[in-house]
């Protein structure tokens, strides 16, 4: 049903739980901890980043998508074509893939995708838009 082995995959299972309403694994399918580190670091805080600066961000930006997801509902990505394209090692174990998505209008829109691989698991860190 979900599934982390390649960097696709990880996306199309991230998108999988929202459409499915599922929350669980909507959060399994994020890393935040590496959400949190690139955000500090494009911050005012980036020469302070500690591990428990690190590990609070997190925490919050776990709330805060839940929140966001009570608060205004799950997107739906079960009627729209995905492609990626140009995966790159950002660097250690993060990556950024570009991702195209068609819309039944045939608008198409397209995101960078920053992900982590830990023993062989993908997960989502951060889609820029």
């Amino acid at each position: 049903m979900y599934n982390y082995d390649t960097p696709e995959n990880a996306i199309l299972s991230l998108e999988k739980a929202y459409s499915d309403k599922d929350l669980e694994n909507v959060l399994n399918s994020k890393d935040f901890k590496t959400e949190a580190k690139l955000i500090l670091e494009q911050s005012n805080f980036k020469d302070d980043i500690s591990a428990e600066l690190i590990d609070e961000t997190a925490r919050l930006g776990k709330l805060l998508l839940i929140k966001a997801l009570q608060e205004n509902g799950f997107p739906d990505f079960s009627n729209l074509k995905c492609e990626f394209y140009n995966l790159q090692r950002f660097r250690d174990n993060i990556y950024v893939i570009e991702e195209k998505i068609t819309y039944p209008d045939d608008s198409v829109h397209t995101t960078r995708i920053f992900l982590t691989v830990t023993d062989d698991v993908w997960k989502v860190a951060v889609v820029e838009e």
